[in-house]
């Protein structure tokens, strides 16, 4: 079993996932369960991979990407140090990630809020992952939900493209999305992390560029 696959295999973390959103019913309009861990995981490994870093690396960003929002279930509210607490917990006594790994995840996770102290390619990655799920299949089904997470639900997906020195987002939207949305830390994050990793960034929708 991989490093990544026992911490994936959690109990106590699996639980999380499944509860969170429940936990946080009527405060949060936004998945930070499963649906949301899982893409972040995907897209933590999709970037660092086709920037070939090795396989280790890829196995701590995994990781981190799996913990960044468990804090949640202590409440929205500083949820990324919540998370970052719980990560380092988790981590624990475990023998099969050095010290200087367990704090690349645990440190990746506080600051993948906001990126105010990108300090790894781990944090970097997760801070571009976290940012690009804007789309209809995060919603989650609640009476008032606002305008902007109502213009959310024009996005029917995400394609993000790693090649040379670019990162580009693609946003696969209807006419009726506002790209203005996107304009602030959904933009400016994602571009500040890929700066850290010697990148461009192009915030694009429908192929055009939204910014």
């Amino acid at each position: 079993m991989g490093i990544y696959e026992k911490y994936c295999n959690d109990r106590d973390i699996n639980k999380i996932l499944d509860t969170v959103n429940d936990i946080n019913k009527g405060i949060i309009t936004g998945c930070h369960g499963r649906y949301h861990v899982m893409f972040v995981v995907d897209m933590v490994e999709h970037i660092l991979g086709s920037l070939s870093y090795d396989a280790r690396t890829v196995a701590l960003g995994k990781i981190a990407a799996l913990m960044h929002d468990i804090g949640n279930v202590a409440g929205r509210r500083n949820h990324a140090q919540k998370s970052a607490a719980l990560a380092a917990v988790f981590l624990g006594d475990s023998h099969d990630l050095s010290l200087e790994e367990k704090n690349v995840i645990v440190q990746a996770v506080a600051d993948h809020s906001e990126g105010e102290n990108i300090s790894s390619a781990v944090g970097a990655a997760l801070l571009i992952a976290d940012k690009v799920d804007l789309s209809c299949k995060r919603i989650l089904p609640v009476d008032n939900i606002d305008d902007w997470h109502k213009n959310l639900l024009e996005i029917r997906d995400v394609e993000v493209r790693v090649a040379g020195d670019e990162i580009a987002v693609n946003y696969i939207a209807t006419d009726a999305f506002l790209a203005d949305a996107l304009i602030g830390k959904y933009t400016e994050v994602p571009t500040k992390a890929a700066r850290y990793l010697g990148l461009a960034c192009q915030i694009l929708v429908n192929g055009r560029h939204a910014v």
